[in-house]
């Protein structure tokens, strides 16, 4: 395979991680600053089992990661330019909804 091809199966490996509405809540909250298990059930209304799923996929494909603090386990992203990025899909994303909205006269 490629550099080229290698590169975009790992994007696609990404964004296939991110495409569950979970996942991708998971990351916006983890883009906030790190959290417990506890932390990230309570926020998603989810179960601690279902958020540790979530992590594990999302630590697989390198966007997150875990840590031990005062006996506690906490997860952050790996890399701070993903908050960057996380605000600029909200932005984009925000003046999509807005133009999707008033074309379908909401």
């Amino acid at each position: 395979m490629n550099d080229d091809r290698q590169r975009y199966a790992i994007h696609a490996a990404v964004f296939a991680a991110l495409a569950n509405p979970t996942r991708h809540e998971l990351m916006h909250v983890l883009c906030d600053g790190p959290r417990t298990p506890s932390e990230l059930a309570e926020a998603l209304d989810v179960s601690r089992p279902n958020v540790s799923q979530h992590l594990a996929v999302l630590q697989r494909e390198g966007l997150v990661k875990r840590s031990r603090q005062d006996g506690r386990v906490l997860w952050e992203v790996v890399d701070p330019r993903l908050s960057e990025a996380c605000k600029l899909i909200d932005e984009i994303m925000t003046r999509e909804l807005a133009v999707r909205a008033h074309a379908f006269g909401n």
